[in-house]
């Protein structure tokens, strides 16, 4: 694997253990350098840059970090790495893309001694990635690449298996390991695989949808419900072959869902979106373009927008952006400014993202009509695809995981390498 590979891989297992309520096990290098490139994302923009104390402390726990715990050390360990320089009323900022990002998460990481444990848990998830895989074979190839014991590798599945690493399902009798990246890449083998495990009537409605998405780039929620019905939506759904996206504040959550290569198809590897950036960007603008009012600043022409923000240009005033981009603002993506009356301009930070973001949206056709039903506030929170897929195999019931099970089965006997 590449750098910006094992560092997407980094990321990946950081949020998982940010979830996880039991001891760190065994991590904590995995568990450090992604959250430094966490906080690294949230602090770079493309060119090199100064933050007060106080705004980087605000970006740290609107990305989930302690400002008294956990920032202090994160910063040292930038600045030890030359990515940030340290000064009494703030920080220096090297100017970074994404994938500069993801590279030195790596880079960080491999600066630890990482423990085997930590070294076995990126192989895996990157290989449960291209195809499901059985337990015994993944407990055969843990044991003769990293030499290790038939117990010690067990333990070590176990650990994964409860810090959700990767997934896994039971399978004509046997253990399958599988994660929510299986279709990041798009793969007609793999597609084909899963259309021929369900009926006729299900392979039709699950084709329609592929279009459908293919089309429209993102669709709502409860229009993709109401075409495949709760059961059938909720075997795609959970094993990653569909993404759901949601964007919530005060009044509600909103969910709407793309294809996993979406974000993909322009670029070579998942690691370009790891941090989701791009789909909450592309959430954010279908948000100002299908809510907001004309006198309130409403997108009207997406194209010419995202042109001057990706040349660094500032955009407004307006008052939505002071109430529709507070996400990407807490990501650090975008910059906003308050100008008069409540209104606010707006500069993007990290132009390869909303090139990124305006791809999917221009090859979706998103700006051909109202895609989403939002709550009419401020867009506060935006929950990604990994996350929304976990919260739904934790609902599933035992039917429910049968069909998911027998769609896993299909991929792994449909020949998809």
């Amino acid at each position: 694997m590449d750098n910006k590979t094992v560092g997407a891989w980094i990321i990946h297992h950081t949020k998982k253990l940010q979830g996880v309520h039991l001891p760190r096990f065994d991590y904590d290098h995995i568990n450090l350098a992604g959250k430094c490139g966490i906080l690294l994302s949230a602090l770079s923009r493309s060119s090199d840059s100064d933050l007060p104390n106080d705004k980087v402390e605000l970006l740290a726990q609107a990305n989930g970090l302690s400002a008294t715990t956990e920032l202090p050390t994160i910063l040292n360990k930038l600045d030890e790495q030359r990515l940030i320089d340290k000064g009494s009323s703030g920080i220096s900022v090297l100017g970074l893309t994404t994938i500069q990002t993801l590279e030195y998460t790596a880079n960080i990481y491999n600066s630890t001694e990482s423990k085997p444990c930590e070294e076995i848990s990126i192989d895996l998830a990157e290989k449960s990635s291209r195809i499901p895989i059985i337990k015994d074979n993944l407990l055969e190839y843990v044991s003769d690449t990293y030499h290790m014991s038939d117990s010690e590798t067990t333990d070590i599945l176990n650990q994964c298996e409860q810090i959700r690493f990767f997934d896994f399902e039971d399978a004509l009798g046997e253990k399958v390991y599988f994660n929510g990246n299986l279709f990041r890449r798009e793969n007609m083998r793999k597609t084909k695989a899963i259309l021929s495990s369900l009926n006729s009537e299900d392979e039709k409605k699950v084709s329609e949808l592929i279009g459908l998405l293919k089309a429209a780039g993102c669709v709502p929620k409860a229009e993709v419900v109401k075409h495949l019905g709760d059961e059938l939506y909720s075997k795609v759904c959970a094993i990653g072959f569909i993404d759901e996206n949601s964007i919530g504040n005060e009044k509600g959550i909103s969910t709407f869902i793309t294809m996993p290569a979406a974000f993909t198809k322009f670029t070579n590897t998942a690691a370009d979106d790891a941090f989701d950036l791009a789909k909450a960007f592309v959430t954010s603008l279908t948000y100002g373009m299908t809510m907001s009012s004309f006198g309130r600043g409403r997108i009207v022409v997406i194209e010419a927008l995202m042109k001057k923000l990706i040349n660094g240009e500032w955009v407004g005033p307006a008052t939505a952006i002071g109430q529709d981009y507070k996400v990407l603002e807490m990501k650090g993506v975008v910059e906003l400014k308050q100008a008069d009356n409540n209104m606010f301009n707006m500069r993007l930070l990290k132009p390869e993202v909303g090139e990124l973001a305006l791809l999917v949206i221009k090859e979706g056709d998103v700006g051909g009509a109202p895609l989403l039903e939002l709550p009419g506030a401020s867009a506060t929170r935006y929950d990604g695809p990994e996350l929304n897929r976990m919260i739904m195999r934790k609902q599933q019931a035992p039917p429910l995981k049968k069909g998911a099970q027998e769609m896993l089965r299909a991929l792994r006997t449909g020949g998809t390498l």
